[in-house]
């Protein structure tokens, strides 16, 4: 009877001292400003030529970050941002969707970025529920009325990676259009997603056709120590899901690349 009551008093001073440490308040607010390349077609007071943009998210050491690590921001999410501002051209007047977007920092840096100046539709997507509320919130507190951003030019919806569950948001959602761009960051955290991912990935992203090279699959990874699967096992599976990848930024220093993929016709595409 001792024991129990002991064990009883222990847990309860456990749950005491996680609600008196515990942050009364979790959430920050990440800002972010991105810069335009330099356009002759723009004056250099031209307010479209800064694009700002803020996330609401859990702090990355929060207690609920360990229940879905879509609910914050990762070092990679900010450097596949550096790629894109870049490479503005990849996203012009093009179908474009997020996978594992968690808060929805790439994809709304997408559809802010090509509103204005092209017919491109952003569809953003995370597979966990609670990502999801903060992914809505987020593109609707990103939303400017004074720069006419047209509601159907972005969306935010559930995806489920794998075959089956692709294949119905291709026909559900999307109306069987596939993807020009395809867009992730940070993703990759356990061994047993990858067959799903690139299954995800065949499911979704444009086909080469008439000597078009088709679409492109942009995917920034962090090296993390305390994550037990390397990019090379990464790259493996898309060589033998029918896919080439080219390494297009890098920093070595901080263990973060930026990959894209395109199909290549010749592997195993079951």
């Amino acid at each position: 009877m001792t024991r129990v009551l002991l064990k009883t008093f222990n847990l309860i001073r456990f749950a005491l001292s996680f609600f008196i440490f515990r942050d009364p308040d979790p959430f920050e607010i990440f800002s972010f400003q991105f810069k335009r390349p330099d356009d002759p077609t723009t004056s250099s007071d031209d307010e479209n030529k800064v694009i700002d943009i803020q996330i609401r998210g859990y702090k990355t050491d929060a207690d609920e970050v360990w229940q879905s690590t879509g609910l914050t921001l990762w070092r990679a999410s900010n450097y596949l941002c550096q790629y894109q501002m870049q490479n503005l051209q990849l996203f012009q007047d093009k179908r474009i969707i997020e996978i594992g977007a968690g808060l929805g920092l790439n994809g709304i840096l997408a559809w802010r970025s090509t509103a204005a100046s092209s017919n491109s539709v952003v569809c953003i997507t995370d597979g966990d529920s609670d990502a999801l509320v903060h992914l809505r919130e987020n593109v609707e507190r990103n939303r400017s009325t004074e720069s006419g951003d047209d509601d159907g030019t972005v969306s935010c919806h559930q995806l489920i990676w794998g075959k089956f569950s692709s294949e119905l948001f291709l026909e559900n959602i999307a109306g069987n259009q596939k993807y020009d761009v395809i867009l992730a960051s940070d993703i990759i955290y356990s061994a047993v997603i990858v067959d799903p991912l690139w299954e995800t990935i065949q499911a979704l992203l444009k086909e080469p056709s008439d000597g078009e090279k088709g679409g492109v699959f942009v995917m920034a990874y962090a090296r993390r120590t305390q994550v037990p699967i390397s990019i090379e096992l990464v790259l493996e599976k898309a060589v033998e899901k029918g896919f080439v990848y080219e390494l297009v930024k890098e920093d070595d220093e901080d263990g973060i690349w930026v990959y894209t993929f395109h199909f290549c016709g010749g592997s195993d595409r079951s």
